[in-house]
């Protein structure tokens, strides 16, 4: 499994954000995190994903289509762990780097999609947080 952490540079305002707050600023920060940015990461990997653009009688859709759908989600304290499920768990070995006859590895693209929604993520707990602040 790919795991991707956001560097601490990129959360320096939401801890800023944090101390101002106080108590209670974790709960809102889990709550946007996991459902909003769960949501936004998501949909970030989904457009990374590869499309083969095979057809036959009975082929499920491909990955790239039948996402975001197709995630699961496990939620922490001030996490989100995203991974596909079921018959799209192929989806680990391009990811890892593993290699096949056709296809290439290490693509990243969990990982890409992550990176991809951190700004907008960053800025979603900021605004929750000075709009619970204000209230």
């Amino acid at each position: 499994m790919a795991e991707w952490t956001v560097v601490a540079e990129a959360l320096d305002s939401v801890a800023q954000a944090m101390e101002q707050y106080g108590a209670g600023a974790g709960q809102l920060i889990d709550s946007v995190l996991q459902t909003q940015g769960a949501q936004l990461i998501k949909e970030q990997i989904a457009m990374l994903l590869p499309s083969s653009g095979r057809t036959w009688k009975g082929k499920p859709a491909p990955a790239s289509v039948a996402m975001p759908g197709k995630f699961t989600q496990s939620n922490g304290p001030l996490s989100v762990t995203i991974s596909a499920r079921g018959r799209y768990g192929y989806l680990y070995f391009p990811d890892d780097g593993t290699n096949t006859k056709r296809h290439a590895g290490n693509q990243q693209f969990m990982m890409r999609g992550a990176e991809n929604a951190t700004a907008q993520i960053v800025d979603l707990c900021i605004g929750k947080l000075t709009e619970d602040f204000n209230q």
